[in-house]
């Protein structure tokens, strides 16, 4: 390949990116607004300034769109997440309890921070079986964290992990769909107190 030929391809690759974001962009903004049954592909082709041959040449249709933000999410979710537990055992913190805490601030801090796109998946209101996966990627998060208690020597109660689980799918809706960002807090920063009452039952 020439050294043309070479800036032509990466030139190409850039605008590549570059659409493909706007269309998430857009789909985003008009998935938020409208909701995911409600959103037609030529509203978000029209907001990217794109075609409807560019959307299908990066994604499978309006579902793959809003799966590609839904993962998107769920990659902050668990950045943060495994940020607050460094951070937090960084400071000395050493309690299985307390760490699961800290993980699950950070988690709702992101639904916090990102309520509209938060809420959009929280509704429900996405491609069939969605519903379905939300749960169960939300399920498989509080139930790594009970395997985490498992292996610090303190394992979590049966009855502690489902109304952990249960608390916390519940906290992410709740929190999710409050449009005040103060009051959102204020109800996350409620659950996570509930939460550190609970006790793990002895090794």
């Amino acid at each position: 390949m020439t050294t043309d030929q070479a800036v032509s391809a990466g030139r190409a690759t850039d605008r590549g990116t570059s659409t493909r974001s706007g269309l998430l962009t857009a789909a985003r903004e008009v998935f938020t607004l409208e909701g995911y049954a409600q959103a037609g592909v030529t509203d978000i082709v029209a907001l990217a300034g794109a075609s409807v041959g560019s959307l299908y040449h990066h994604f499978s249709g309006k579902a793959d769109l809003y799966l590609t933000l839904f993962e998107e999410l769920s990659r902050e979710h668990a950045d943060r997440t495994r940020s607050a537990v460094r951070a937090a055992r960084a400071s000395g913190v050493t309690d299985p309890m307390q760490l699961f805490l800290a993980g699950a601030r950070g988690y709702l801090d992101v639904c916090v921070e990102q309520r509209e796109l938060a809420a959009l998946f929280a509704r429900g209101d996405g491609p069939p079986g969605f519903e379905l996966l939300w749960r169960e990627r939300l399920a498989d998060w509080v139930r790594k964290n009970a395997e985490f208690f498992a292996r610090s020597g303190e394992p979590l109660d049966e009855a502690a992990a489902i109304v952990m689980t249960g608390g916390m799918m519940l906290a992410v809706v709740k929190v999710s769909l409050v449009e005040d960002a103060d009051s959102a807090r204020q109800l996350a920063d409620g659950v996570l107190e509930v939460m550190s009452r609970l006790r793990v039952r002895p090794a």
